[in-house]
């Protein structure tokens, strides 16, 4: 695609656009698209990890009975948007029951998509079609999303104070509470060391 100023505002518009201008393309080879289809940017349920790339839910799953599509924000082009939408479009059109069968298979293939049916690409039959639907629609407003996820644990704060024994070097952690409470200061629990457990100023 061109580096025009994308006509819409956000990736969901023009996204949804695509969806219109698909319409009667579905109508003519048999496979009406429902009434209710809304389309988002987003990681699927499986996570940012998963290698899916596009997911569509229900219509029964939908509060106000739409057919919910995601696709990951990983993907690079247009024209590849184009090609994952359009088979995530064929569920939606064929009914989530018939999974990646014949049927799926039968709409999928009148449409240009090509390969596995779980991983379809698109072939230059889609291209034909869904190639002046975006020369229209203009560039998305979307960059891929990279790197990786953080998902490490914060570090869990603690009110541990590390203590150390002024003789042997001995070092334990203990609570503010028990170091207040020994006024006279903490024995170093070296049976045979005869120090005293000398707390940091600062909790680790």
């Amino acid at each position: 695609m061109s580096e025009a100023t994308p006509k819409y505002e956000t990736r969901e518009q023009w996204l949804n656009a695509f969806v219109d201008f698909a319409r009667p393309h579905f109508d003519r080879v048999g496979y009406p698209l429902p009434d209710k289809v809304r389309v988002s940017i987003g990681f699927t349920s499986m996570g940012a990890r998963s290698s899916r790339i596009g997911e569509c839910w229900a219509d029964e799953s939908s509060a106000d009975g739409h057919f919910e599509i995601f696709l990951k924000p990983v993907i690079e082009t247009d024209a590849r948007m184009a090609d994952i939408l359009t088979h995530e479009l064929c569920h939606a059109a064929v009914g989530l029951d018939a999974g990646h069968g014949p049927q799926f298979k039968a709409c999928a293939t009148a449409l240009g998509l090509k390969g596995k049916m779980t991983s379809t690409v698109a072939s230059a039959d889609l291209f034909m079609w869904a190639l002046p639907i975006l020369d229209v629609l203009g560039p998305m407003p979307y960059a891929k999303l990279e790197g990786k996820v953080n998902d490490a644990k914060p570090k869990q704060k603690t009110n541990l104070l590390k203590c150390e024994c002024d003789t042997c070097g001995f070092v334990a952690r203990v609570t503010a509470k028990w170091i207040n409470k020994a006024e006279g200061g903490m024995a170093c629990p070296d049976r045979n060391c005869h120090g005293s457990l000398i707390p940091e100023l600062d909790a680790e």
